[in-house]
């Protein structure tokens, strides 16, 4: 498959967001994390963006392989795994199920989940970078 240079922007601008994720919260812990509002915004923010990126990403390659439409952000990574662009569905379902937790129950953003995320799972950001950059 070849994928076109906006999915290759996507990619390197989901790196950057990756570096800029880590670099910023590398040196925290969760008590000061918990107690930081300011912190805790930017990490919903910052992952909200990353997760966003992934879902459009995906729709793009959709559409470039003519295997569209989608009704969901869910199905549409579904269907990279159908295309063999993406190996699993999971962590990246769990993404947007994140994503949607924070657009639609903000109000109930567990300040633990949030840590956990920013601080052990930034790698299934970068995993899904090498998957898709293996099917270009």
């Amino acid at each position: 498959m070849r994928y076109n240079g906006v999915v290759q922007r996507k990619l390197t601008l989901l790196s950057k967001q990756i570096s800029q994720i880590k670099e910023t919260f590398s040196d925290i812990n969760f008590a000061e994390f918990e107690k930081d509002w300011l912190k805790r915004s930017a990490a919903e923010r910052a992952l909200q963006v990353a997760v966003e990126i992934v879902i459009d990403t995906a729709e793009r390659i959709i559409s470039i392989e003519g295997a569209g439409p989608v009704a969901t952000s869910a199905e549409a990574i579904e269907r990279l795994v159908e295309l063999k662009v993406l190996k699993s569905k999971e962590p990246y379902v769990n993404m947007v199920r994140f994503r949607n937790l924070i657009v639609h129950q903000y109000e109930e953003i567990d300040p633990a989940i949030l840590f956990d995320l920013i601080t052990k799972r930034m790698d299934d950001f970068s995993k899904f970078i090498r998957e898709v950059d293996l099917s270009c």
